[in-house]
């Protein structure tokens, strides 16, 4: 965990001239913040190997499509379910909690990293066509386990004991020379959601914010489909009467 503070005396300075408010209302302000919690999820340009697999499984299309000289990238549009992280092969993709709040006379900000569950990936098939290849060598660059050598303009070579079925070759090959068929494991939930129709006011605000489309009314409130969500919480959030709650669930 990485801890940042300020001074009040500082921020009052600072947030006193951007904003041409008076020092004490700021300081007022500053004393009186709520702690705020905010969670980030970015892929790490240097990890990115380019298999396309958080494209695929995102559920919101919140992630754009990596090419040979740009990494995955993710968009405005992410709701931080964390299914990418869960996917990645290559644990490129990282998620940061962060948190803000007041202490005595300082701001405290807190950035940690948070564990994230894996998917299991297994090669099924490989196929290679050795007439449409070029033997580039674009494959070898990215394969993140080192399973393919190539010798450029002559020949190709992959050792499928090394190969862990990620598809980033297939994936950039400009030839479509390679076809991997893999199996990859379920989204692992280790959280519950809930609703307290005795509270839920009918406001419907959840079905609006739902990317999935997992909620829907019901006479005695709402009803949320376990089998849709993915827990990103934006339904919670929106509540105005905090009917909806997600937990994790406890291992132990």
């Amino acid at each position: 965990m990485i801890t940042i503070k300020k001074s009040f005396k500082d921020l009052i300075s600072d947030l006193g001239e951007k904003f041409e408010m008076d020092h004490e209302k700021v300081e007022e302000v500053l004393k009186n913040i709520k702690p705020i919690k905010e969670k980030t999820i970015f892929i790490n340009p240097d990890k990115c190997v380019r298999c396309n697999l958080c494209v695929e499984e995102c559920p919101v299309d919140a992630i754009k499509k990596p090419t040979i000289k740009r990494p995955a990238e993710i968009t405005d549009k992410c709701v931080k379910c964390e299914i990418c992280a869960q996917t990645c092969p290559v644990n490129a993709i990282e998620v940061i909690e962060g948190r803000a709040y007041a202490e005595k006379d300082h701001i405290v900000y807190e950035l940690k990293e948070l564990s994230v569950p894996h998917r299991k990936l297994r090669l099924k098939n490989y196929k290679f066509d050795r007439d449409k290849c070029v033997f580039c060598g674009i494959c070898a660059k990215f394969c993140p386990t080192n399973a393919i050598e190539v010798e450029i303009g002559k020949n190709f070579e992959v050792d499928l004991n090394f190969c862990m079925g990620c598809g980033a070759c297939a994936y950039v090959c400009p030839k479509d020379a390679i076809e991997v068929e893999k199996e990859l494991g379920g989204v692992i939930f280790n959280k519950i959601i809930s609703v307290n129709n005795d509270v839920c006011v009918g406001c419907l605000a959840c079905i609006e914010v739902c990317p999935v489309n997992a909620i829907k009314e019901i006479p005695e409130g709402v009803e949320i489909d376990k089998e849709k969500c993915i827990f990103c919480g934006r339904c919670r959030d929106v509540c105005p009467v905090n009917a909806i709650k997600i937990e994790k669930i406890n291992k132990d």
